[in-house]
């Protein structure tokens, strides 16, 4: 695989097990909305692991990932509670997992944990090029202290009157601002005919979303999951095991089924 030495030029724990990281590429790398960069370590060098930038390209190349250690994940676990400011980590070539703009249509958007980031970049998308869109985002978490971005979301929503944050709390019936339930749930009270429809979250979220929404009226071709990364043939040369994790997104992609797959 042909990457890219990055340095971690900030490491944040905004929450439990959460870390969010700013990372400056050596060479700028050609990301887009809604895609996916495989990422290493040099501590764990035979493993790579996919994750979604959280922000539209910077002048200054930098690139925010937003990591979620999970359970017996070594790389994970190392991204969020091991590696610091200074320290360098490898980019793989950026590939497409269906979350992309695709005309100028209203958009509702539906995050789950980490799953947030690329629909945030998709906004800050947005946001160079607003042309009359609006955009609702629904940031689904347990509890208000889980939601760990908020301060993010704010500045987001305080910049752009096209923008409109719901926070969406399945566990946490007091916490204000905010709507009780799960948060595809409080989506559906937010849409209307003519939105595009993107979802991003762990697997239990995304089980049945695309049933759920065909129910609810959304057509077809107006529902965006994530899948596979889609990688142009040539461009890397790696086992099928290399694209088993993308945090707590919805592919934990190609997940092995043995009981060694670990983050």
């Amino acid at each position: 695989m042909s990457w890219v030495p990055a340095e971690v030029v900030d490491h944040y724990r905004p929450g439990r097990g959460i870390a969010i990281l700013t990372v400056r590429p050596v060479r700028p790398v050609a990301h887009r909305p809604g895609q996916a960069v495989p990422v290493r370590t040099p501590r764990h060098p035979d493993r790579w692991r996919w994750y979604c930038p959280a922000n539209a390209p910077r002048p200054d190349d930098t690139i925010e990932l937003h990591v979620r250690a999970v359970p017996a994940g070594t790389v994970s676990g190392t991204l969020v509670h091991r590696v610091r400011p200074g320290e360098l980590l490898h980019l793989g070539p950026p590939a497409d997992t269906g979350l992309r703009l695709v005309d100028g249509r209203d958009l509702l958007l539906i995050a789950g944990g980490t799953g947030l980031a690329p629909l945030r970049a998709l906004v800050e998308q947005v946001a160079a090029a607003p042309a009359g869109r609006r955009v609702t985002l629904v940031v689904g978490s347990r509890t208000f202290v889980e939601l760990y971005d908020s301060i993010s979301l704010d500045d987001l929503q305080s910049a752009h009157d096209w923008l409109r944050l719901v926070p969406a709390f399945s566990h946490d019936p007091q916490a204000e601002p905010g709507e009780v339930g799960d948060a595809l749930t409080v989506a559906l009270d937010h849409r209307h005919g003519d939105q595009r429809v993107y979802v991003c979250g762990p697997p239990a979220m995304l089980a049945g979303s695309r049933l759920r929404l065909l129910a609810a009226g959304v057509p077809a071709d107006r529902i965006h999951l994530p899948g596979q990364p889609s990688v142009p043939t040539g461009r890397v040369s790696v086992s099928a095991r290399t694209w088993r994790e993308w945090d707590d997104l919805a592919g934990v992609f190609d997940r092995p089924t043995d009981p060694e797959w670990d983050g």
